[in-house]
């Protein structure tokens, strides 16, 4: 049945349609495809026509008009200038001077005053030390001098030497002599190390020894360590008379250094230093030899 079926005919349409519904737009596409591909085709077909014959006859579609063409003449002429902004030129600043600096000349904060010129102190001659026993030092008739107390019993501490220009070993010392190219007037913090009446401890220099000696307290561990020598404190007298600024410039260290601070801080005051008819604050080196040899 299916061999003698030709396939560009409508048998076979119907035959893939049998027992479906017709009446949907497959089957109606497939019936007129093949006439709707003819009309295609012949219309192609007629146009390529159409435009071979014009080729090959030599046939115009558009034909041109006969009318003769007017040319236009144009007899001003136009020249097209560019727009550019002109701008205003600009205007010359005129150059800067330079000024040339001012130095500012200023008022000095303080007024110079000429001080009178006054003549140092004479350097005073130094007085030599004798060495004293403990009882002779306890004796006010031999004490005239500075004097020296050694192998004092529960205490050996010892002051020696002399009291002037030169540091010797064990020697309390202060200087006579003035600062050279000084004014001679000093402000009032200056701290001078000769002045023209010097401080003086209550009783003087030789009851100051004793009270040192029997105010010294020799450290325990110093004595236990066989510590001995020369401990070296410097203060200064102030105007009221005290002694401040305390400070050890030699220590044995096992407490022998602190325990000089320690008693010079109970010291009564001094008589102060008199340097051009007024007080002033003066500077001393105390050494103090401890000597263990007769404890």
């Amino acid at each position: 049945m299916f061999e003698k079926l030709n396939i560009f005919k409508s048998e076979w349409l119907e035959v893939v349609f049998e027992g479906r519904n017709k009446a949907y737009g497959a089957y109606e596409l497939r019936k007129l495809g093949p006439k709707a591909t003819n009309i295609a085709l012949a219309i192609v077909a007629a146009v390529v026509a159409v435009f071979s014959a014009t080729q090959v006859f030599n046939i115009s579609l558009f034909p041109k008009s006969d009318a003769p063409q007017q040319e236009i003449a144009f007899t001003e002429e136009v020249t097209l200038e560019d727009l550019v902004e002109e701008l205003p030129p600009e205007e010359e600043k005129p150059p800067v001077e330079e000024l040339a600096p001012k130095i500012a000349e200023s008022k000095p904060a303080l007024d110079v005053v000429a001080l009178p010129e006054i003549k140092p102190v004479p350097k005073e001659k130094a007085v030599e030390t004798e060495v004293a026993t403990v009882e002779e030092a306890t004796d006010k008739k031999k004490l005239i001098g500075p004097t020296a107390m050694k192998g004092m019993k529960g205490g050996a501490v010892t002051t020696e030497g002399k009291w002037g220009t030169k540091d010797v070993a064990g020697a309390a010392t202060g200087s006579t002599k003035g600062v050279e190219g000084g004014t001679g007037t000093g402000g009032a913090d200056e701290i001078f190390t000769a002045v023209e009446v010097q401080p003086e401890p209550p009783g003087g220099m030789a009851a100051f020894r004793k009270w040192i000696a029997d105010n010294y307290a020799y450290p325990s561990g110093a004595i236990d360590a066989g510590v001995k020598g020369t401990v070296q404190v410097s203060f200064v007298v102030e105007r009221d008379g005290s002694l401040t600024d305390i400070k050890v410039a030699r220590d044995l260290s096992y407490g022998t250094g602190q325990a000089a601070i320690n008693m010079l801080k109970k010291a009564k005051k001094w008589s102060p230093g008199i340097q051009n008819g007024r007080p002033v604050r003066v500077a001393y080196t105390l050494p103090i030899r401890l000597d263990l040899t007769n404890m």
